[in-house]
């Protein structure tokens, strides 16, 4: 299977960046402090490791909860939403794609900072109709054991998935804990499976 379709939510099109608003966003108190990552790291010349800035765009529903979590570093639906989520455009964070077996496989690590917009869609509200749960900045982490996806005559699962937590606000001011994970696989033999799909805010 080509996995083309699952990066479409980290794609960052430019579009998207015209569409985006004015007013800035600054990390809310007690947010995530700067840590440092691979992007700091020296070039070794390895041509089989591709380091690079970008943005991500990911959301998830946790079918338990009802909580559908955001982790964006654009504006959510291309800026059209003010009441939620970023309002410009962040800044990127740090992607590294490894190349296995003269790059049969592309391992993918994706790790950064984001901003987290949760809202309960078993509410209505003013979050693109839902209920405005928390939001503010946070940690998020997203790996992929092969970018391109399980050929038909792989037996091995596709896996990949995502993790993220923050200190977010409330609309009524009050800071929460939020840890989410959003997990996937595909073989050509199991076909796609939702592993985990979680949002939690206390």
């Amino acid at each position: 299977m080509n996995a083309r379709w699952k990066m479409l939510a980290l794609a960052v099109p430019a579009a998207l960046a015209l569409a985006c608003g004015d007013q800035p966003i600054a990390p809310p108190a007690g947010g995530p402090a700067a840590t440092a990552n691979w992007m700091n790291n020296p070039d070794n010349g390895n041509f089989r490791i591709e380091r690079f800035e970008g943005g991500v765009a990911v959301c998830w529903t946790d079918p338990d909860t009802g909580l559908r979590a955001c982790h964006s570093t654009i504006p959510l639906g291309g800026g059209t939403e003010p009441d939620c989520g970023p309002q410009q455009d962040l800044d990127p964070v740090a992607h590294q794609h490894l190349g296995i077996d003269d790059f049969a496989e592309i391992h993918v690590n994706v790790i950064g900072d984001v901003f987290i917009t949760v809202r309960d869609i078993t509410e209505s509200g003013d979050c693109f109709g839902a209920q405005l749960v928390a939001e503010g900045m946070g940690r998020f982490h997203y790996t992929d054991n092969d970018v391109e996806g399980t050929p038909p005559w792989d037996n091995n699962a596709n896996a990949w998935g995502f993790t993220a937590t923050g200190v977010l606000t409330t609309p009524g001011g009050e800071a929460v804990q939020y840890q989410g994970v959003a997990r996937w696989t595909y073989s050509d033999v199991t076909g796609l499976a939702l592993r985990q799909s979680s949002a939690n805010v206390h």
